[in-house]
């Protein structure tokens, strides 16, 4: 059964040592997210892979997710596979999936800032703006954003999963929230569309399934409100199994309440089957609480809006045998959301919707 991290005050003294020599280590600024942290991470790293991800819900109800990839996630040592993904859901909550894979030397990206390019599609920004082409299968998005809340990084954005310090999943929000305009187009057809959005950029030097069995991530704009919450559960590490790593980031406006994720709590409850033998919670409670105040949040009748099998591009004969050992399945929800803060001067209790997701590992 997993653990929750205790959290003591010799807990928050180490959790902040430890944050400050990472900061120092990685060269990042503790004040503030710099331009060239959304930029190649891992041009020099080995059995790694990387992406960049944008999620945007328009006013008309309809979304789109575009991810910038140099490799699947699950084959870190496997050679460049530059990708692009897209993912559409209309007004009418049809879901389609486009993806364009092309060749290494149709690839290139900076480490200066976010400067991605696969193929005929590309991503540019600064962090206060990005503009996005990207194009699959006939589907077509172009995209210019605003940031709106400051960008973030969880603690030194990098998250070291073994005692060498060799293995590492990273991750840093470059847009909590942003407004968007632009277009979509299909089979010749184009549109305009006008929304909110969020982006952010992992990137890592190993099997995600080695490090992490599951996890649980979700994000929000609810009326002035930015949330972004998470619990990763490891595998065995550091000779412990199954122990829970709480993210946690709210704002208010372009005010950031707490980004203190030691005290977040996730109960779940109410579990049915889903699609690939996996199942999820229909109830999900996230809890904060400090001497300065609480934090609450409720999920409710989570609605499957993609599923993904991890391994459905691996060739056939390989696919029982991982599923010997292994499920690897990926779930997205959207889910009706009621937020209560008491905190920092704010006391407030506010409804809406977020999206949330579980991904398998094991």
């Amino acid at each position: 059964m997993a653990g929750e991290l205790e959290v003591t005050e010799e807990l928050r003294k180490q959790f902040a040592e430890e944050n400050a020599a990472a900061l120092k280590r990685e060269g990042l600024d503790p004040d503030r997210v710099e331009v060239w942290e959304d930029g190649y991470r891992t041009a020099e790293v080995e059995n790694a892979f990387e992406w960049w991800y944008f999620d945007a819900q328009f006013e008309d109800g309809s979304t789109v997710v575009v991810v910038f990839n140099t490799k699947s996630m699950i084959k870190p040592k496997g050679p460049m596979d530059p990708a692009v993904l897209i993912i559409y859901k209309d007004t009418n909550d049809k879901r389609e999936t486009f993806d364009s894979h092309v060749d290494l030397k149709e690839f290139s990206s900076s480490t200066k800032s976010c400067d991605v390019r696969i193929g005929p599609s590309w991503v540019k920004g600064d962090l206060e703006s990005y503009q996005v082409h990207a194009e699959a299968q006939g589907f077509t998005v172009d995209l210019d954003i605003k940031r709106k809340t400051a960008s973030w990084r969880p603690g030194a954005a990098i998250n070291y999963l073994n005692e060498a310090k060799t293995k590492f999943f990273a991750w840093v929000v470059a847009v909590p929230y942003g407004e968007v305009e632009g277009s979509l187009g299909k089979d010749g057809k184009s549109w305009k569309v006008k929304g909110s959005l969020y982006h952010d950029h992992n990137w890592g030097n190993a099997t995600v399934g080695s490090m992490i069995d599951h996890w649980y991530w979700g994000r929000a704009h609810v009326e002035d409100f930015t949330i972004i919450f998470a619990q990763l559960v490891t595998v065995k590490i550091f000779g412990h199994g199954g122990i829970k790593l709480p993210v946690f980031f709210l704002a208010k406006g372009d005010t950031i309440l707490t980004d203190d994720s030691l005290p977040l709590r996730l109960e779940t409850a109410d579990p049915v089957d889903g699609p690939g033998g996996q199942s999820y919670p229909t109830r999900l409670d996230w809890s904060w609480e400090t001497e300065e105040g609480s934090v609450d949040i409720a999920l409710r009748n989570p609605r499957l809006m993609v599923d993904l099998d991890l391994v459905a591009d691996f060739p056939g004969w390989v696919k029982p045998f991982i599923h010997l050992i292994a499920n690897p399945y990926y779930y997205d929800f959207d889910a009706e959301l009621e937020l209560s803060v008491d905190l920092g001067g704010v006391k407030e209790k506010v409804k809406g919707r977020t999206v949330f997701e579980k991904m398998m590992f094991r």
